[in-house]
């Protein structure tokens, strides 16, 4: 029987524990800080959480700030920036802060991290790490775990493509048009699941050497991986289950796709 036509899956070498990938990372890490740094990084967050809803907000001016505190702008991404956007999530919850608010803070996150990513200087192809698509396909609003996945993986030598928006024939062109090894989609409504879905279908109706497909975001923290579209290879948050997944899977020639699952929230 000819095979050659079907098309290549991929079959998982590792299975973990889903988490949420924000809270994941903060828990790993803080075992590993001293009582003084992890003050040090709980006065920031609070310094920072009161800067971003500030009229004079500058992101300059906040990086700067912190730095001059001692804080690593490692610490600012991978510990106050998620912390900061699950605290304001939680007071427009209690309505404590309006919507507004929340969205203007938000965005001053985001614009932190931009500019922290402005000057690290990462090349997004630089011909040595595996690299990487990470789609936030429209109507996608939510973008700021994307972001910060983002650069936790290029702080781990992978070479990320951000496509943040885009339509899901946009995404689709991208894929077949470069070779990625992995492409991870981020989703925060059961819309961009679609959308991401839909991508993942057409890729594997036109593409032989088909990349690693993943599916995140806090969509997943509403919903189990049971209620969403079986097209996804892993459904998962977890930073190390990513990395060990796109760094140790291979290609199989089999029916079906193997899928992480859990209850998990955002990336």
């Amino acid at each position: 029987m000819d095979k050659s036509n079907q098309p290549p899956t991929r079959q998982k070498l590792l299975s973990s524990d889903i988490q949420n990938l924000a809270n994941d990372a903060l828990a790993a890490a803080r075992g590993n800080l001293n009582p003084e740094t992890s003050k040090r990084i709980e006065t920031a967050s609070d310094w920072l959480e009161r800067y971003c809803l500030s009229s004079k907000f500058e992101a300059s001016t906040a990086v700067d700030t912190l730095t001059s505190r001692g804080l690593q702008v490692d610490a600012i991404v991978d510990y106050c920036i998620p912390q900061i956007a699950r605290n304001y999530g939680q007071e427009w919850i209690n309505d404590s802060l309006s919507f507004a608010t929340v969205s203007v803070g938000c965005a001053h996150l985001q614009l932190v991290l931009k500019h922290i990513i402005h000057q690290r200087g990462f090349i997004i192809a630089n011909g040595k790490g595996t690299c990487i698509l990470l789609a936030a396909v429209a109507p996608e609003q939510h973008t700021l775990g994307a972001l910060v996945l983002a650069d936790q993986l290029r702080r781990l030598d992978f070479s990320v493509k951000l496509c943040i928006g885009a339509s899901t024939e946009d995404v689709t062109n991208i894929v077949l048009e470069n070779k990625f090894e992995a492409v991870l989609f981020s989703a925060s409504s059961v819309e961009t699941v679609k959308a991401s879905a839909q991508c993942v279908k057409k890729i594997r109706q036109s593409y032989t050497d088909q990349p690693l497909v993943f599916l995140g975001g806090s969509i997943l923290s509403s919903h189990s991986s049971e209620e969403l579209p079986n097209v996804f290879d892993y459904v998962t948050n977890k930073l190390d289950g990513i990395v060990n997944s796109i760094e140790n899977a291979q290609i199989t020639v089999s029916e079906g796709t193997q899928r992480a699952v859990g209850n998990e929230k955002q990336f």
